[in-house]
């Protein structure tokens, strides 16, 4: 049959290429440990865009999650921080002075200047699309946690910890 040449390509998600549609379906379905961080991850689903929508808006994260497909294996996330900053203010975060992380721990960077954001809590549900989110609005000073990247030569942004409010 003929298919083959002409389907090739139907699965793919827009912007994805197939390299990383194949990691995306790893991470999803793998028994192995996840991807490393990368610059394309952080963009696609921690930082967002400033006309995008209000940040104040309560049903923030429960609207954005739809759209930028935020999960663990089809899982609901317990909580996850949305970031209206640029990638490279992160990553400059990766080379400041440890900052103490919310479980105590001396392995976060807190970042030089300060940042809106939202900060999500599930509320219900378990599974996608079933995840409902309370929002809150912050402002103030990002703490996040950075891997080394082999590849690159860098520190990459790994995950959002906390964020310390500006007073």
């Amino acid at each position: 049959m003929q298919l083959q040449g002409t389907f090739s390509n139907f699965y793919l998600l827009p912007n994805f290429t197939k390299e990383e549609f194949d990691n995306y379906i790893y991470e999803l379905f793998g028994t192995g440990p996840t991807r490393p961080p990368s610059k394309r991850k952080i963009e696609k689903m921690v930082l967002v865009e400033e006309d995008w929508r209000p940040l104040h808006d309560p049903q923030y994260f429960t609207e954005e999650t739809k759209y930028k497909n935020v999960h663990y294996k089809m899982r609901c996330m317990n909580h996850h921080y949305f970031l209206q900053t640029s990638y490279e203010l992160l990553q400059q975060t990766c080379y400041n002075l440890i900052a103490l992380c919310s479980d105590g721990t001396n392995m976060c960077k807190m970042s030089n200047k300060t940042v809106e954001g939202v900060f999500c809590k599930l509320t219900e549900g378990t599974t996608i699309p079933e995840c409902d989110y309370e929002s809150t609005y912050m402002h103030g000073y990002v703490i996040i946690t950075c891997r080394w990247n082999n590849e690159t030569q860098e520190f990459i942004p790994h995950t959002i910890n906390n964020m310390v409010p500006h007073t």
